[in-house]
């Protein structure tokens, strides 16, 4: 079944956008505050002092003598920028009402008590006002721009090159960010199509350090689980096929007959594909078994009782339940712990030890170690080489290439051994192997120079 994406904008295309809606906003909000606390007080400031001026500078031309009067316009225009007279200047009312004219306004009006009209100069940039002093009308001029700077243009720039700052040192942080994250989300849909995914490069942040981390853990863990798939299907195929065909011989060879050897023989054959199947699905449904309820255990009596199940002239076992008086006056080995997990892991390396021990005897110690218990079984075979011992715990892996029963099992054991330790949070360690065996002294196992190997379960404290 093939799924479908939804296809989106990108992470970054969106983060960006929201980027980009924050700064319109806040230029939207910082040009309101600027204008409101900033410009608008300077502009009325401004438009009140030249109204002051221009009024006081009408006044004082009325009251001077004609011939004194030219004089004066000429002083206004050069130190000013004041044009007065009265003549009719005949230009068109103002059409335009920029907030610096609308304060003027404002201001001359409040000054002289009177509405006032205001004349638009094209040719000269300038600003006419029509004034009425005793009963002379004077046409008094003003730039249009009075002041040179123009503070709305170089707010609006400060927050435009702000804005264009912000967006792009930010667009480079996200990009930082999503980089990572967009090389994870190719990665992961790689491995959910079954492709295989080399492990991404950890790096940037914490966060993503861990992320990454995290997905390189997982993935490894999918590739081993997948491998190991492929094993344990090759494995059973290749262990199934051998009892089926010996089976299809021994059916041929009776043709009829009552052959009790035969029969006995396909008996058998039957009873290892049974065996095979079992110890496979154990492999496969063991992770459901991690509900099952914990009790407390004696591990000194459960040793005792399954070493019982084995000893017999064939198969000799040295244990010797541990005494509290020998290791601390307050240590016991009642732990909580699932008796059938235990019972199974212990089965499984105490039957190895038999079936690979030479017929020499096999070692069982259980010890204290740093807070935790520990149950160590040594046999004195001929050991596991070392470019093997790190194989060992794979599902259907045998030193005997072969897979005749005769020489081994299945090689499901210690795989299912390691995969109830991980679930119940147990370890299990092959701690001596070629130069180990070992020999059961007082306080514990001692090892000798002795071919052989000695796996260790440890177990958590009493407590846990």
């Amino acid at each position: 079944m093939t799924l479908s994406i939804k296809q989106g904008s990108s992470l970054y295309v969106r983060t960006s956008f929201t980027i980009l809606i924050a700064l319109f906003i806040f230029m939207v909000f910082a040009s309101a505050v600027v204008f409101q606390y900033l410009m608008q007080p300077i502009a009325k400031k401004a438009a009140g002092d030249l109204a002051a001026l221009m009024v006081l500078s009408s006044q004082t031309w009325v009251e001077l003598s004609p011939d004194a009067r030219p004089r004066f316009e000429t002083e206004l225009q050069n130190y000013h920028d004041i044009l007065i007279t009265s003549e009719d200047t005949k230009h068109s009312p103002l059409s335009h009402d920029r907030p610096f004219i609308h304060f003027l306004k404002q201001a001359l009006e409040e000054r002289l008590e009177q509405p006032v009209k205001l004349y638009d100069d094209t040719t000269k940039d300038l600003v006419w006002v029509e004034i009425e002093i005793s009963r002379h009308l004077i046409h008094i001029g003003t730039l249009a721009h009075p002041v040179g700077a123009n503070p709305p243009r170089v707010i609006f720039l400060l927050l435009l090159g702000a804005a264009v700052l912000i967006f792009f040192t930010s667009s480079f942080l996200v990009r930082r960010l999503t980089q990572p994250l967009e090389k994870l989300s190719r990665a992961v849909i790689q491995m959910g199509r079954g492709t295989q995914v080399a492990p991404l490069e950890e790096t940037g942040a914490t966060e993503l350090i861990l992320l990454t981390r995290s997905f390189n853990q997982m993935n490894s863990r999918v590739q081993q689980l997948l491998d190991n798939r492929n094993t344990l299907l090759a494995g059973i195929s290749h262990d199934l096929r051998t009892p089926i065909s010996r089976i299809h011989l021994a059916l041929e060879l009776m043709d009829g007959k009552d052959d009790v050897e035969l029969i006995d023989s396909v008996r058998h054959d039957l009873f290892e594909i049974d065996q095979l199947i079992g110890q496979t699905l154990e492999l496969v449904i063991s992770n459901e078994k991690a509900l099952d309820n914990l009790e407390m255990v004696d591990l000194n009596e459960l040793i005792s009782s399954e070493v019982e199940k084995y000893q017999d002239e064939s198969k000799r076992i040295e244990w010797q339940p541990a005494s509290s008086a020998e290791t601390d006056i307050n240590t016991d080995f009642n732990i909580r712990i699932s008796h059938t997990a235990f019972q199974r892991i212990f089965q499984n390396l105490l039957e190895n030890a038999i079936r690979y021990g030479d017929g020499l005897p096999v070692k069982i110690s259980l010890t204290h170690e740093r807070g935790h218990i520990k149950v160590c079984i040594a046999d004195q075979g001929p050991g596991i080489p070392r470019q093997y011992q790190s194989e060992i715990f794979q599902p259907f892996f045998r030193l005997e290439k072969s897979r005749n029963s005769n020489t081994g099992g299945s090689g499901l054991g210690l795989a299912i051994v390691s995969q109830l330790c991980e679930i119940y949070g147990w370890s299990i360690e092959l701690v001596e192997s070629e130069l180990g065996g070992g020999e059961l002294k007082e306080g514990g196992l001692k090892l000798n120079a002795k071919k052989g190997s000695t796996f260790c379960l440890t177990l958590g404290h009493k407590s846990d």
